[in-house]
């Protein structure tokens, strides 16, 4: 029983390492350390100790952990991290793709992950991606559709109505052909990212 208890607490403390892993941005490498070590010890106190089927469980969490260190590695090496940055520099930026010098459409939202994403159809073609030092990132769109959005109070009323419908909304911001600062703002639902990110900020917490 002390074998099989060793051996279990070893492969759980590689799974949580793993786990850790693929939570963060940017994996540190004392997780990955400590990854291998917990599985190999697993490995190592089931086939010395175990019986013979817990020697196949441990391998096969073993096995299952450096598997999954691996492709996170190979996910960060081949996805850029989204940067994190301040929310006025972030407004200042979303502004600036805003204005009437901007991209016809631009479309700003919350992912389910917790980023700002911005993407823009037109001449030019930015993409941000951003996540929050601090601050609501459901309070920085409305912010972006007061300031630049025609009937700006009805589309944050629709904005906050998706979203306490459990819709991960998105704003549709389209550039009108006289020209000006505001823009049409339609309310869509954002593809792929249909769960909404669960915010700290009380307007936008989902009861």
């Amino acid at each position: 029983m002390t074998a099989f208890g060793a051996v279990l607490v070893c492969l759980v403390l590689a799974l949580w390492d793993l786990l850790r892993i693929w939570r963060r941005e940017q994996p540190r490498w004392r997780d990955r350390l400590s990854l291998a070590f917990w599985a190999g010890l697993g490995v190592f106190s089931a086939e010395s100790w175990a019986p013979g089927w817990m020697v196949v469980v441990a391998w096969v969490v073993a096995g299952f952990c450096w598997v999954g260190a691996v492709a996170a590695t190979v996910l960060q090496t081949l996805v850029p991290p989204v940067p994190v940055v301040e929310e006025q520099q972030l407004r200042q930026r979303m502004l600036a793709v805003c204005g009437p010098d901007g991209p016809e459409t631009t479309t700003v939202g919350v992912t389910s992950t917790g980023f700002v994403a911005v993407r823009t159809r037109g001449e030019r073609l930015p993409v941000m991606a951003a996540r929050l030092v601090c601050g609501c990132r459901f309070c920085l769109v409305e912010e972006i559709l007061t300031a630049v959005g025609e009937d700006a109070e009805r589309a944050v009323e629709q904005y906050r109505g998706e979203r306490s419908r459990g819709v991960n909304a998105m704003a549709v911001l389209t550039r009108n052909a006289t020209g000006g600062r505001r823009r049409r703002a339609d309310i869509l639902p954002m593809a792929g990212n249909r769960r909404p990110f669960r915010a700290g900020c009380f307007t936008h917490s989902l009861r």
